[in-house]
């Protein structure tokens, strides 16, 4: 064993990808394990990029500075497009065409309740404001034999070739910066399979997130043949293991640093603002202490169908003091994705006792400011009553925060197809399971809306125990946060 001190530099290199991965890794605790595990471990971090691909040059000097500065991590960038004809064409037929089908097959042999839906969505051969480009999958994916899984491994197999993965910026950065560790955010990305194939052909490590809880029954197959999978539950682990065929033995379960600030040893919220010196949520939302909260958590305009007529509603009720005697103060919280959140509930401000709470701008992704954000969140829920929201992952995070949780399925006073409906989103497949647990209260009419706000207003002990269900099996918290759990494994990897 070497001495401490004359332990070898290692190295890793972490791809992030997508927004959300980049906020879990650096904008919750796990940013500070990862600092110190560099000094006491010796490890030297780069950060492959994040979000869009390619960055602004201003954007990414200003997130350059922003890890040097405050992490000693090093920020080089994110892979672009090959530059000659025949690999940009490689590249479009693998981002566009090979992975989509593979994702298409995939969910048709598995036969998922999200991919039947889809397909439905798709029969309707209609351009609507209430559906998105992801709710469409094409039948062609599937041409020919969509069952095959002969053509699905093949599919598969030149997804990860270094054939069709050849990119000179990856195989520089591979090869000048030798990581000892490839850290991969989504498992299921074009990105990460162009990653993989060339790393392999430097013998790295490499470990990988599966990016969020509903994606391996509904985003198509891992990259195969990592050193380690890891997962938020033991739910995930048996996809996993069933769907995806990955052995048992190279899962781990590692939570979501995003739930971290539920489960913080500072989780008393003095503690919380004083040592991430954020503002107070009451002052910051002008609150009434003495008001009891209800947490409205809005969704994308196409997916959040009728929610203005929903809020309307709620907001005449507290006014006209139809629910229990009590105040009541009412935050709306956007969705991430949402552009048009100002403008749609900007009539709610009329309202005394209706907050308007946004989420940070998306064109940019800036660490410390998404860290703020999701600080406030956690404080907010911790004070609130009760959450309301679509389908969403704020079940989840109502969950581990013990907060009674409305499931909204109808459409307000909008009258929609039953394939576009709020109530249809419900029917995939890690939704299903979650509503299995009974720790929510889907509803589907005004009337049962008002009676389950006035039920959990009164008696907030309802379904604890689903969520309690709902905190084990969806967070994955088991005492240690996912921070820590994550670091385990990244010196265990490199050790």
């Amino acid at each position: 064993m070497q001495s401490e001190n004359n332990k070898e530099m290692k190295k890793i290199i972490i791809v992030p990808g997508n927004f959300f991965v980049s906020r879990n890794y650096f904008s919750s605790p796990l940013i500070e394990n990862l600092q110190q595990i560099s000094v006491k471990e010796k490890i030297t971090i780069y950060i492959a990029g994040v979000e869009s691909n390619p960055i602004g040059l201003e954007y990414f000097k200003s997130l350059k500075n922003y890890f040097e500065s405050n992490y000693n991590m090093i920020f080089i960038p994110l892979m672009d497009r090959p530059k000659s004809i025949i690999g940009r064409f490689t590249w479009y037929i693998k981002n566009n065409f090979l992975h989509k089908t593979a994702t298409y097959r995939f969910n048709e042999i598995n036969d998922f309740i999200t991919h039947k839906r889809y397909k439905e969505i798709t029969k309707l051969k209609i351009k609507n404001k209430f559906l998105w480009k992801t709710d469409i999958w094409p039948k062609y994916l599937g041409f020919p034999f969509s069952k095959s899984k002969l053509i699905l491994k093949i599919i598969i197999r030149l997804l990860s070739s270094s054939i069709t993965s050849q990119n000179q910026q990856i195989s520089e950065h591979l090869r000048e910066i030798k990581p000892d560790l490839l850290l991969l955010g989504d498992i299921q990305s074009p990105i990460s399979f162009n990653y993989v194939a060339l790393a392999k052909k430097f013998k790295i490590k490499i470990a990988g997130n599966v990016r969020t809880w509903d994606h391996l029954t509904k985003n198509g197959p891992v990259v195969p043949d990592l050193d380690e999978y890891w997962v938020w539950n033991p739910i995930m682990r048996k996809e996993l293991e069933e769907f995806h065929g990955i052995s048992k033995d190279k899962i781990f379960e590692v939570g979501s640093p995003q739930f971290d600030y539920y489960f913080f040893s500072k989780t008393n919220e003095e503690n919380l603002i004083e040592y991430f010196k954020i503002k107070r949520p009451d002052k910051e939302f002008f609150l009434d202490k003495d008001a009891e909260l209800i947490f409205f958590a809005t969704n994308r305009s196409h997916r959040g169908i009728g929610e203005e007529s929903i809020i309307s509603h709620i907001c005449e009720n507290i006014a006209l003091g139809k629910y229990p005697d009590k105040k009541i103060n009412l935050i709306l919280r956007s969705h991430p994705y949402d552009n048009t959140f100002n403008e749609r509930f900007k009539q709610f401000d009329e309202y005394p006792f209706v907050k308007l709470f946004k989420s940070p701008d998306l064109s940019t992704f800036n660490p410390a400011e998404f860290r703020n954000d999701m600080i406030k969140v956690s404080l907010l829920l911790k004070r609130s009553k009760l959450v309301i929201c679509g389908q969403s992952t704020f079940a989840i995070d109502s969950a581990c925060t013990d907060t009674p949780v409305i499931n909204i399925s109808f459409d307000g006073d909008i009258k929609i197809d039953n394939n576009l409906s709020v109530k249809n989103r419900y029917n995939v497949d890690h939704y299903q399971k979650l509503i299995s647990m009974d720790g929510t209260s889907v509803i589907e009419d005004f009337p049962s809306l008002d009676k389950e706000i006035t039920s959990y207003l009164t008696q907030p002990d309802l379904k604890s125990s689903g969520r309690n269900l709902i905190k084990d099996n969806f967070a994955g918290f088991f005492e240690k946060l996912s921070s820590e759990r994550i670091t385990e494994r990244i010196i265990k990897l490199i050790d």
